[in-house]
């Protein structure tokens, strides 16, 4: 597992610099502009409304059902998600083509008319080859979780950033708009090729059933992932939309501070929630819920712990960070300074956003997705609610975006808590503690300004030290430790 785990972290970790890459050439091409968020809207739009909506709801419904299940198993029911992902997101890609230019108008309102045009016309284009193309590759992802193979999941990913980016530096060189459009499908198709010959080199032919279509009971749980998934993904878009409303370039400084920020927890949570929620679903399968709720309980705080270490040093090094990534072209020392007081917001939420996951994951493996559904709906109503009060202000989304994981995290701690009659007293005082600490810091940050080079130097010390606090002190960090040093002297000797 370890092994597994070490080579899906590698290839996520390229599929997500390569999504970082995707928004440098943006950045260094149109700086803070119009043009920024068209492009912008154009590139992640498929995978905000397939890989982080139905990529997300998937595996919570396919994997506890096909864990350790035999090949024919996985065929059979790897060949009735993918007729309907085909189906339903078909009949959505014809679904944003009609309605292209309603969609850039609500995700990024502050586009002026010819920019949200070309934004429109790329879009709806796209989506008529990428959105099934993309919902049937996740099938084959979800397929890959059940049989352990995460990394052939993850290098679905790179081949689709690659060809995003490709796509993206052509239609920068030519000058027409229109080569995003073709790159976006492009990527599409060549990830779902990929899925499909990886996801069928390990199992059987499917078996004849009758049964052409997953059951209504599967179905509805479906129903349920997509509602949680989907709320995590509107408050995305809705952040977008309220910093796109407040100008041109608004919606880029979220976008990449949101990439930047988020990139180091999400990237290592993707492949260590991939392989905790097979393994809590096996313990609750077995009726050992107390060996499940003991590796939550440890699970969470080691995640606390480190998204805290991450913002921390992500804060003290966000100067030199944007410098690095965006400081050429077009973006001008202004512009780093919006992105850098942005990241630093979003690293904030770190600790949040960690509990949510590892509670969203727990959650999974009891398959109570309607407490998700509670949960997040909750944190949507306040980011309508913050962004509705607050003055139209490039800060407002910040604080929606904030309001609606502070929420949502209170709501799904509250309801695992009741279900498990455990409330994690220590791990709530973490975060707590985390918050205030992290907010202090980026005060006393913006108050002082260090210089780019220095920051990033005092960064790199605190997060060594840091990371060797946990692997000393903390159990799951003295488990990773000790599994690495056998490994190596294994090796050795």
């Amino acid at each position: 597992m370890l092994r597994v785990f070490s080579l899906s972290l590698l290839l996520l970790a390229a599929s997500r610099l390569l999504g970082l890459v995707r928004d440098v050439v943006v950045a260094t091409q149109f700086g803070l502009s119009g043009h920024a968020d068209a492009a912008l809207v154009v590139l992640s739009f498929p995978d905000l409304a397939v890989s982080l909506l139905w990529g997300a709801a998937i595996p919570a419904v396919m994997v506890p059902r096909m864990a350790g299940r035999d090949p024919a198993h996985l065929a059979a029911e790897g060949a009735r998600w993918s007729r309907l992902a085909a189906l339903v997101f078909l009949l959505a890609g014809i679904g944003v083509w009609w309605g292209r230019d309603l969609i850039v108008h609500l995700l990024a309102p502050g586009l002026q008319a010819h920019e949200a045009a070309l934004a429109a016309q790329a879009l709806g284009w796209s989506a008529l080859v990428a959105l099934p193309a993309g919902a049937v590759a996740m099938v084959g992802n979800a397929m890959l979780q059940a049989q352990g193979r995460l990394q052939w999941q993850y290098t679905g990913q790179v081949v689709f950033n690659l060809g995003l980016i490709t796509g993206l530096l052509v239609a920068a060189r030519t000058h027409h708009f229109a080569w995003v459009a073709v790159g976006v499908a492009a990527a599409a198709l060549a990830r779902l090729g990929l899925m499909r010959r990886a996801s069928r080199g390990a199992s059987v032919p499917a078996a004849a059933t009758g049964q052409a279509w997953p059951d209504m009971t599967s179905l509805r749980a479906l129903v349920l992932a997509l509602a949680a998934s989907g709320l995590t993904v509107l408050y995305t878009l809705a952040a977008r939309a309220l910093m796109s409303d407040a100008g041109p370039g608004q919606l880029g400084v979220f976008q990449y501070a949101q990439r930047v920020g988020e990139l180091p927890l999400h990237t290592v949570f993707a492949v260590a929630s991939a392989l905790a929620l097979t393994r809590l679903s096996a313990a609750e399968s077995q009726g050992d819920s107390a060996r499940a709720q003991a590796e939550t309980r440890q699970w969470l705080r080691a995640m606390l712990w480190l998204s805290a270490l991450i913002a921390l040093a992500g804060m003290v090094a966000a100067p030199g960070i944007v410098r690095l990534l965006f400081g050429w072209g077009r973006m001008t020392t202004e512009a780093q300074d919006q992105v850098t007081e942005a990241m630093r917001w979003i690293l904030l939420l770190l600790p949040l956003q960690a509990a949510q996951l590892v509670l969203a994951t727990r959650l999974n493996s009891h398959r109570r997705i309607a407490d998700q559904v509670l949960g997040y709906g909750a944190g949507l109503l306040a980011l309508a609610a913050t962004g509705t009060v607050l003055a139209a202000q490039p800060w407002r989304g910040l604080a929606a975006y904030g309001a609606a994981w502070a929420v949502a995290v209170a709501v799904l701690w509250w309801r695992l808590a009741r279900h498990q009659g455990d409330a994690q007293g220590r791990n709530a005082a973490v975060l707590l503690g985390a918050l205030l600490g992290l907010a202090i810091v980026g005060t006393s940050l913006h108050a002082v300004a260090l210089p780019w080079l220095p920051s990033l130097l005092l960064a790199a010390l605190l997060f060594a030290a840091g990371l060797a606090a946990l692997l000393r002190f903390d159990p799951l960090g003295r488990l990773v430790r000790d599994r690495y040093t056998s490994r190596g002297l294994r090796r050795a000797g």
